[in-house]
């Protein structure tokens, strides 16, 4: 349950007034309107507001337990299932965590040898470490770090696993390259499609694991006010209806 329950109504824009946020180059330093924490950030909305991380993502459902109990096998459908669920906004931070905690859930039910419950406490809490808004002022969308964190899950990686170290890097590269070629503004149900995909590529080629993945239409172009429309590849209006995400 959210701290402040009767506040968070919007699920775009600001949490508290659904006005559109508002970027900085510079940090400034803020009040969160929910929790009171004091903080230093790029963002704010239009009327003001500022949500920290911890606020923006303590709705969420139990990603752990969902993926613990999913026999999905394609990634796509269950990021459609999850995104759908109260708590998880149209941007923001809980992507970064819900990209791996999907991959690991596939790559078990296609068969994939994990113990997935070590394997998702250890996504979920790394992936929830990864800020919001990084793709912009870091240079990496969040979602293309949370398919490197799968990989390093998967392969038992660590900053001193020669064997295997260079491979999560390859994938958030590969993804990062995927997500970066169609161009911005950031949108972070597109660039974890992309990231979701490109993972899934990866571990075919890399440990012989067959993910399916699916072409549903999305159908969040509605809540998205930077949507790219035509140029998203995900974009197809006259389907939802038959969507199966969004």
């Amino acid at each position: 349950m959210h701290p402040y329950p009767e506040q968070q109504a919007h699920t775009t824009g600001c949490l508290v007034c659904g006005s559109p946020l508002v970027y900085t180059t510079q940090a400034l330093p803020h009040t969160c309107s929910m929790c009171g924490g004091r903080f230093e950030a790029n963002a704010t909305c239009e009327a003001g507001h500022f949500i920290c991380d911890a606020c923006h993502t303590a709705g969420q459902p139990d990603l752990k337990g969902l993926m613990l109990a999913t026999t999905e096998r394609d990634p796509i459908r269950l990021f459609g299932q999850v995104t759908r669920l109260p708590g998880v906004h149209m941007h923001g931070p809980e992507h970064h965590a819900i990209v791996p905690g999907i991959l690991l859930a596939v790559y078990r039910n296609n068969g994939g040898e994990i113990d997935l419950d070590a394997a998702l406490e250890a996504a979920t809490q790394r992936g929830g470490q990864v800020p919001g808004g990084i793709c912009g002022f870091w240079g990496a969308c969040g979602a293309a770090i949370g398919a490197g964190i799968y990989a390093s899950v998967v392969l038992g990686g660590s900053p001193l696993n020669g064997e295997v170290w260079g491979f999560p890097q390859i994938l958030t590269a590969k993804c990062l390259g995927n997500i970066a070629e169609l161009g911005g503004p950031r949108c972070c149900k597109r660039c974890s499609r992309i990231a979701l995909e490109t993972a899934a590529d990866f571990t075919r080629e890399l440990l012989g694991v067959e993910i399916p993945v699916g072409e549903q239409p999305c159908t969040f172009y509605g809540q998205n006010n930077e949507c790219l429309y035509g140029r998203c590849p995900y974009f197809a209006p006259e389907n939802d209806k038959a969507s199966k995400i969004g």
